[in-house]
């Protein structure tokens, strides 16, 4: 799964993330830049001091890969002849 974090300083100086799951993996900063500039400027995430994700200030690609060890919920089945 790939996995986009977007890094933003919020209007009280903390960063915060915002992720977003399933993500093309071929996205750029010509795209993701803009994106996080229009989040910030509709100011829809606020908190008591102010708006959350107020100026961007990274990005990144998070690819995870799960092996599964064991799964009790699947059932074998003989095969059938």
């Amino acid at each position: 799964m790939r996995k986009l974090e977007l890094t933003f300083k919020s209007e009280n100086g903390k960063n915060k993330t915002l992720s977003l799951n399933y993500v093309d993996g071929k996205l750029d900063t010509s795209v993701v830049m803009p994106a996080m500039q229009r989040l910030s400027a509709l100011n829809i995430f606020q908190d008591e001091a102010g708006n959350l994700y107020k100026t961007p200030v990274a990005a990144k690609i998070v690819d995870t890969q799960n092996s599964s060890l064991f799964d009790t919920r699947v059932v074998a089945t003989p095969d059938a002849k």
